[in-house]
């Protein structure tokens, strides 16, 4: 019964993802339920990070922010180890896709939603403090 109200995310779907390890043991079927198999204890060394969306775009973002907060716990700092992902066309894709690239913000869009005031020298001097940290890699 408490899946009921999830099944109609894939019920018109002709495809829906599955996820299983290399003993095809079903670990998640996505969006709908994760199987105790995989749950996490506090035992637990490796995490596989899955995230699935509607929207690849907001999936990515979702999917990269959590790697990279969950990578500063590793027992190698911020060590991530890509997945291939085989898609329902063949395709194949290898995420996360950690790649750096450049972007363009109104410094309003920055310090805006965090509700603080601060100049663009004082923000590009945060920024510069988390690469000399580690924290950002560029």
């Amino acid at each position: 019964m408490k899946l009921k109200k999830f099944l109609h995310i894939i019920e018109n779907s002709p495809v829906y993802p599955v996820i299983y390890d290399s003993n095809r043991t079903v670990l998640s079927l996505p969006p709908i339920i994760n199987g105790a198999h995989s749950a996490i204890t506090l035992r637990t060394r490796n995490v596989f990070i899955e995230c699935t969306a509607t929207d690849l775009t907001k999936a990515k973002i979702v999917l990269n922010t959590m790697v990279t907060m969950f990578s500063e716990y590793c027992e190698n700092k911020f060590e991530v180890e890509p997945v291939e992902v085989v898609n329902h066309d063949g395709s194949k894709t290898v995420y996360p896709d950690l790649s750096c690239y450049q972007m363009e913000a109104p410094l309003s869009d920055i310090v805006g939603p965090i509700g603080i005031s601060l100049d663009e020298k004082q923000v590009l001097m945060g920024f510069f403090a988390r690469i000399m940290s580690g924290l950002i890699t560029e």
